[in-house]
């Protein structure tokens, strides 16, 4: 097996230190385009002389929109709300016709406590494009959306459970800004107050607001590239996912699902992408490969066809998000994280795909530092996940575990009754091994239905291939099947014992201890499929209880007994 793939990927051990596995070569790949953002501000525009005052008469921005909201709305049935019909601003594409809807929601906070609590509102102004039918005309979501939400941000306000709202920076109006399509945050900002004005009027003043609550909330770059290309950019998300963690200290949250020829999508997030050789930054970042859920349906020559390669900022644990100063740290982040894993996954210029906001391999060449040392930290991984395959394999007394993953691996994934079958054991055996061996990252289950068993990448089952073929190198599929028939055989036999053994007991002469183990199904450990090892798995895990497994005391050292 050869690790010089695109896809190559590595690990540090937790007794490494990146810097003695990785380093960074300055590379080129066409720049990664900006695509979701967030920006948050709070305008202080609560005059001091009104603090005092309760209710909706403060004169702020959220005051203005609630009463807006009462004259012209009235009633959440009527909901969206066509407040701007036309829209227009120099931001939005030449062609097409826009308005402003507006709709409201419950905010957080309100007045009073217990069954004298009233809840305030917040409110959202949205960006929609006007497109004309046959029986008049529809809004829809534009590519290049816009949503803003107007939220009140007083110290008088209350959480249902009674605590105060808190206001860090300031009172007065908070808004949280969403948009696709942003360079800079201002970008962000200049279309919200837009909006803001086309709706409510020239109410607010800009200079109310508070220099530091400007805060990035989310920010993307991706490429689209190539349908072919799908398997390769999921398989190299995955290999980083199970590296970051194995390096250890990080928070991993990975969702995969199968469709057709390939992942549908594969999400990895984690705070420490220095374990891979990137800098190390004060917030979580993610990578995503997605696309819409109907490509299927869509020919090759619809953009929307083809997946995305996203990364994007994922939020801190502690402290405040980044300020829009630090605006182009974060998405060169971004664009190096997304750039990096395009070059692991062996994407060239000619694989990306050109789309409505992106210019596929005409984009613009952005240049980066690449963390170099991949393939040997991805080769000290997989001799892990083949040590691993190599101790089961070789289990005492048993052939089982080693019969599952050569179905596994000869199958490239298996469900459950596949493994029933090809292997004679129960389902409650099989599902104990596979939950084994998924602990120890050797196996992942897919969730497709039915699930399916596989190994936890294809480097990882190429590894483990080799690893079964040097165990038992004239093992023959003939010689498992014998082994399957065999264990149903014998699990018949038992079945058929127990069964004798219950009708023909004298019901007054019964042991009742011995009653107890025929009807409780207890056997002695050279009978069952497990170690001890692996019972004390399982009862580590709450699968046996206290009274699920017996020792002979008498013959243990008498201060264990």
């Amino acid at each position: 097996m050869s690790l010089d793939t695109p896809s190559s990927a590595g690990v540090v051990s937790p007794d490494q230190h990146v810097s003695d596995v990785t380093d960074a070569e300055t590379d080129r790949f066409p720049e990664p385009r900006a695509h979701g953002a967030s920006i948050q501000n709070v305008l202080n525009d609560l005059a001091p002389s009104d603090r005092e005052k309760r209710g909706l008469d403060r004169g702020t921005l959220y005051d203005h929109a609630v009463h807006y909201w009462r004259e012209n709305v009235e009633d959440h049935e009527r909901e969206p709300y066509v407040a701007a019909e036309p829209f227009d601003a120099d931001w939005l594409p030449e062609e097409g016709r826009y308005a402003l809807v507006l709709k409201s929601s419950g905010w957080k906070a309100g007045y009073g406590t217990g069954d004298d609590y009233s809840q305030f509102y917040e409110h959202h102004l949205m960006l929609r494009r006007v497109v004309e039918t046959k029986n008049g005309h529809e809004l829809k979501k534009p590519p290049l959306a816009l949503h803003v939400e107007v939220q009140p941000q007083f110290r008088d306000l209350v959480y249902e459970d009674g605590n105060p709202l808190e206001c860090p920076h300031g009172e007065g109006t908070r808004l949280e800004i969403w948009t696709t399509w942003a360079e800079q945050p201002e970008d962000a900002e200049t279309r919200a107050y837009d909006a803001l004005r086309a709706v409510y009027g020239d109410v607010f003043d800009v200079d109310d607001r508070n220099p530091n609550s400007r805060r990035v909330a989310k920010a993307e770059a991706h490429v689209r590239f190539a349908h072919e290309k799908m398997g390769n950019v999921v398989e190299t998300l995955d290999q980083s996912r199970q590296l970051v963690a194995y390096g250890g200290e990080s928070e991993i949250e990975a969702h995969q699902r199968r469709q057709r020829q390939g992942y549908l999508e594969a999400l990895v997030e984690s705070d420490r992408w220095d374990l891979l050789g990137f800098p190390d930054q004060p917030f979580n970042s993610a990578l995503k490969v997605y696309r819409r859920k109907d490509w299927h349906t869509l020919s090759p020559e619809n953009s929307a066809y083809h997946p995305k390669l996203e990364a994007f900022f994922a939020g801190v644990e502690r402290g405040e998000l980044p300020h829009v100063s630090e605006w182009e740290e974060v998405m060169d982040h971004l664009r190096t994280m997304c750039a990096t894993h395009a070059r692991w996954a062996g994407l060239e210029r000619s694989d990306l795909v050109e789309d409505e906001f992106f210019d596929g391999a005409l984009a613009p060449e952005y240049e980066f530092e690449r963390p170099t040392g991949r393939k040997h930290m991805l080769r000290q991984r997989y001799e892990e996940v083949a040590t691993e395959v190599y101790r089961e394999a070789l289990k005492p007394n048993t052939t089982a575990v080693y019969d599952l993953m050569k179905v596994v691996a000869e199958h490239r994934g298996a469900t459950y009754d596949k493994l029933v079958e090809e292997t004679g054991l129960a389902r409650s055996t099989v599902r104990y091994h596979v939950a084994r061996l998924e602990d120890a990252e050797v196996f992942v289950k897919v969730e497709e239905n039915p699930v399916l068993v596989a190994f936890s990448a294809p480097l990882a089952r190429e590894e483990a291939s080799d690893v079964l073929e040097e165990v038992y190198p004239d093992d023959t599929p003939e010689d498992r099947a014998d082994r399957a028939d065999d264990r149903r055989e014998a699990r018949r036999e038992r079945q058929e014992r127990r069964d004798d053994d219950l009708d023909g007991e004298d019901e007054e002469d019964a042991d009742p201890d011995a009653s107890g183990e025929a009807e409780l199904g207890f056997r002695y450990l050279a009978h069952v499929e497990a170690s001890a090892h692996d019972l004390a798995f399982l009862r580590d895990r709450a699968e046996l209880g206290e009274r699920d497994v017996r020792v002979r005391a008498d013959e243990l050292p008498p201060d264990l007994r």
